[in-house]
């Protein structure tokens, strides 16, 4: 039982009951910032020890990933210098996204610190890309708007045991049941569909979308779905 448990960075019954108030609070508002840079936070902690194994099986599966952590490749996704670019542009729409919806997804990151394994680069650079996706795939920052990020990441991640987008799905849907219940049919159809496409999409993790921000947002959402098609 203790094993599972401090694979997911729960080495102490406190850090256990902690997880299972944050895990109650984030199905009942899964916005609460605070509530997810505390669980990422764990996470990143057990994942900067995962087993040589794990590390060499990602670099394996994962080439470009690979490529991008030996050389550091970490972008500047200040909403300041963004905000300079054409309207348009993937980097201009998502700084307004990020603007219009209060996030400030730099923070997490800066507290995560410097990765220091493969592993633990692949999941600072998945949250890293997470809002960013948001514009990619034109879906909004509710509730509802989370489902298609989500379920795309899953089915980018199917052949790793995708614990982590798993767990959000469930908990998104488990916040819709209880507190949007009309918005479940939808809910579905839109996890089904983003499933889908994360299957068949190239994986976006490893691609530099970075090195793309001042191009228009629809010629990039293109260029990362085609496979999908």
């Amino acid at each position: 039982m203790m094993g599972p448990l401090r694979e997911l960075g729960l080495r102490t019954p406190w850090d256990v009951w902690r997880a299972a108030r944050n895990f109650a609070i984030t199905v009942w508002d899964p916005t609460r910032s605070d509530i997810q840079h505390g669980i990422n936070t764990l996470v990143f902690r057990a994942i900067q020890e995962a087993p040589p194994e794990r590390e060499t099986e990602l670099a394996r599966a994962h080439p470009d990933l690979l490529a991008l952590y030996r050389e550091r490749y970490d972008p500047d996704l200040t909403p300041d210098r963004l905000e300079r670019l054409p309207d348009g542009t993937l980097g201009r729409e998502y700084a307004r996204f990020i603007r219009a919806n209060g996030i400030t997804p730099l923070k997490t990151l800066l507290a995560l610190g410097e990765p220091k394994t493969l592993v633990a680069y692949q999941f600072r650079r998945a949250y890293k890309l997470h809002d960013l996706m948001h514009v990619v795939l034109d879906a909004d920052a509710s509730v509802l708007g989370e489902v298609p990020i989500v379920a795309y990441s899953l089915g980018q991640a199917k052949q790793e045991g995708a614990r982590a987008p798993a767990l959000a799905l469930a908990v998104l849907f488990m916040n819709i049941g209880l507190r949007r219940p009309r918005e479940m049919r939808e809910a579905v159809r839109r996890a089904a569909h983003w499933l889908a496409v994360g299957e068949r999409a190239l994986w976006h993790v490893g691609f530099r979308v970075e090195d793309h921000l001042d191009r228009p947002v629809a010629e990039v959402r293109a260029e990362m779905l085609a496979g999908a098609a």
